[in-house]
This record gives C-alpha cells, structure tokens and sequence, in this order.
C-alpha cells in the first residue's frame, strides 16, 4: 500500500512539474503552456511511474486503469514536447 501511494504522490509532482493538467484525453491546441525543459523532466518521470504501475498491474488487473491513465499523460507531454521542439529560430 505504501508503494501505491508513494507512486500517486510522485505522478502528482511530475504533472504538476509540467505545470499543466496532462490527464485530459484530447487537450486543445494552445494548451501546452510549460516549457520543453519541464516536459522533458515530465516525460522522464511519467515513464518511470508508468513502467512501475505496468509491474503492479501484471501482479493485480485492478492497476490496469493506473497504466492507461500514464499512457495517456505521457503521450500528451509528448505531444506538447514535440511542438515545442520544433519552434527554432534561424539567423544569417
């Protein structure tokens, strides 16, 4: 039980390190209001509690709702990561 709850606290901290609420399924175009580096540093952690919560679902099927709910968040900051990245600047 205290493995869950450290993993929902730090998921927490790693949604809000990105400063945005990820966990909406299809957000809007304009929503991606972090910087890259925050994402970045999201990516990184939600990939982390995502492979833990896949670890805890082959043991239970009730976490199967915890992997999904990662999948999604982190295909989000991804999404906002890769527009983010490609906005340069080119000087002559």
């Amino acid at each position: 039980m205290a493995t869950i709850r450290t993993i929902y606290r730090t998921g927490f901290a790693a949604l809000m390190l990105a400063g945005t609420v990820l966990a909406s399924p299809a957000p809007a175009a304009g929503t991606c209001t972090a910087t890259l580096a925050q994402y970045t540093a999201a990516i990184k952690q939600l990939e982390t509690f995502s492979a833990k919560a896949q670890a805890l679902a082959d043991q239970n099927p009730l976490y199967i709702a915890d992997v999904e709910y990662y999948a999604g968040a982190l295909s989000d900051a991804q999404r906002c990561a890769k527009s983010l990245g490609g906005v340069a600047t080119v000087s002559r």
